[in-house]
C-alpha cells in the first residue's frame, strides 16, 4: 500500500540551475542598487553638511558687517560659534570668514572649504567653494559640488 502512495505523488522544487539563476539575478540587482543606494546617503550627508554649517555662514556674514573686514571673525568670536560635530561633520572651524567643514562616516576624507570675498559694490559676502576627498572620491565631489552652491 505503501509504494502506490508514494507512486501517485510527483516530485516538486526547483532544480540546481534554478537556484543559481535566481542567485545571479540577485548578485546583478544588488552591483545595481548598492551604488545609488550609497549617492543617496551621500547627498543627505551633504544636506546635513550644509545645514550645520548655515548658522556659521549667517555669523561670518553678520561679524563683516559690523567689524568692516573678515579678520576677526573666528570660531568663538564676534557671535561665531565654536567648533561643533554631528553624525557627517567632524569638525567646523572659522578663521578669518574662512570656514572649513570636516566630514566623516558616509563623508568620509572630505574638506569642504567655504572663502567669504567682501564686494564692496554691492555690500554684500561673495561666497566660493572648494570641495577636497583624500583620497579622490568623484562621487562625493559631485555631491558636494550640488548641495553647496551659492
Amino acid at each position: 500500500m505503501t509504494t502506490d502512495y508514494y507512486r501517485g505523488l510527483s516530485q516538486s522544487g526547483f532544480t540546481l540551475f534554478e537556484l543559481m539563476i535566481a542567485i545571479a539575478v540577485i548578485a546583478i540587482l544588488t552591483a545595481i542598487g548598492v551604488p545609488t543606494y550609497q549617492g543617496y546617503v551621500q547627498k543627505a550627508a551633504m544636506t546635513d553638511m550644509l545645514q550645520t554649517m548655515a548658522p556659521y555662514k549667517t555669523a561670518i556674514e553678520i561679524c563683516s558687517l559690523e567689524q568692516g573686514d573678515l579678520q576677526n571673525c573666528n570660531s568663538g568670536q564676534s557671535g561665531i560659534p565654536t567648533t561643533k560635530t554631528t553624525h557627517y561633520v567632524a569638525s567646523i572651524t572659522v578663521v578669518a570668514g574662512i570656514i572649513t567643514l570636516v566630514g566623516q562616516s558616509a563623508l568620509s576624507g572630505l574638506t569642504t572649504t567655504l572663502t567669504p570675498t567682501i564686494n564692496s559694490t554691492h555690500g554684500q559676502l561673495d561666497w566660493s567653494k572648494k570641495c577636497v576627498t583624500t583620497p579622490v572620491n568623484n562621487n562625493i565631489n559631485d555631491a558636494c559640488n550640488d548641495v553647496f552652491r551659492f
